[in-house]
């Protein structure tokens, strides 16, 4: 599987290579902030790509107050690097800030599995294995987007489980940064394993056995770093450290 985006943007789409129909009745500012942000994630906007406030103004056919709002919002999350003069990109995927951010999701995830592991019942594990299997059916269906999705939420079903979902947005935080790496770096033989493993943490767990679940999910997220191992030379001019 290439990871690299393989729709090409339509006549009405301005070159972004994504559409969003914006709700007048909402905050137009946060809209056009959470399609850029997800577009970015989802990797339909590459590292390097050039985010002209003119530009997405046409595309979604706003004023420039709300988009700058937005590009602002995502510099500060570090996804987009602003330059004075030259104008405002995607930024490149920095290792050093996903191993960071690898440090912080693996301790609070392995924290709220603990938490979880105390309050577990058979119904929590019923509700964590139809995720799984709704991650399954996604992955039959070659649905990429549904994919991650189910397994955002196998991980977050743990916050709640453990009755800290104030927790959870410092997870999300972290993990945008993360799934970039993922989205872009991923390969189609990986898919299967995340749910072969995502089902061990939960066997575990129904069988009382919480130090191996813990390793388990600690084994789950460290992969990452076999893919930091394997990263491919042609992916360089998108990454840094």
């Amino acid at each position: 599987m290439s990871a690299l985006p393989s729709k090409q943007p339509g006549p009405d789409e301005d070159g972004l290579g994504f559409a969003v129909d914006l709700n007048r009745k909402q905050p137009v500012g946060d809209q056009i902030y959470e399609a850029l942000k997800q577009a970015i994630i989802t990797v339909r906007l590459l590292p390097g790509t050039s985010i002209s406030e003119n530009r997405i103004c046409r595309h979604f056919g706003v004023s420039r107050t709300p988009v700058r709002s937005a590009v602002v919002r995502l510099s500060e999350d570090g996804l987009i690097d602003v330059y004075p003069q030259q104008g405002s990109f995607v930024s490149p995927i920095r290792l050093a800030e996903v191993r960071d951010s690898h440090f912080i999701r693996k301790h609070l995830e392995l924290a709220l599995l603990r938490e979880a592991a105390a309050r577990w019942t058979s119904a929590k594990s019923a509700e964590a294995r139809a995720i799984v299997e709704t991650q399954r059916q996604a992955m039959l269906a070659d649905d990429k987007d549904r994919f991650f999705e189910q397994d955002e939420r196998f991980h977050y079903a743990f916050a709640g489980f453990a009755e800290r979902e104030g927790v959870w947005p410092t997870i999300v935080q972290v993990r945008a940064r993360l799934a970039r790496f993922v989205r872009l770096f991923g390969t189609p033989a990986r898919l299967p394993l995340v749910l072969e493993e995502h089902l061990a943490v939960l066997d575990a767990l129904d069988d009382g056995r919480t130090n191996e679940a813990a390793e388990r999910l600690e084994r789950h997220l460290d992969m990452i770093f076999t893919m930091l191992a394997q990263l491919p030379d042609e992916y360089g001019p998108y990454v840094t450290e």
